[in-house]
């Protein structure tokens, strides 16, 4: 498993063009989801509880640093003018571990 971070650059005021491109967004995050090679993925607010965005953190698994770059070019928030730019960096999942995760989701259930 080779993971990437993912981190999309927010344009100054995008929340109205994030609205308008969401669904597509969100569609490409649970592709990737259904295939097993999403880790998370979520928008990183300017404060909590307040509508701005800076950007969103995706972690998945690509076989490469270009099949990362790949996909994140697919981004319809980049094309849409929602990010500015994204950053890819490689990801090493230490904590909290695989085997963690699940024995604290079966406990809470």
């Amino acid at each position: 498993m080779s993971l990437f971070a993912i981190i999309g650059h927010d344009v100054a005021n995008s929340s109205a063009q994030r609205q308008i491109t969401r669904a597509e967004h969100v569609e490409r995050l649970q592709s990737l989801s259904r295939e097993n090679r999403l880790i998370i993925a979520g928008p990183t607010p300017i404060e909590h509880g307040k509508d701005a965005m800076s950007g969103s953190l995706i972690i998945a698994d690509f076989d490469s640093i270009e099949a990362a770059q790949a996909w994140a070019n697919d981004e319809p928030y980049l094309r849409d003018g929602v990010y500015s730019h994204v950053d890819i960096r490689p990801f090493i999942h230490t904590l909290p571990k695989a085997d963690d995760n699940l024995s604290s989701k079966v406990a809470k259930s």
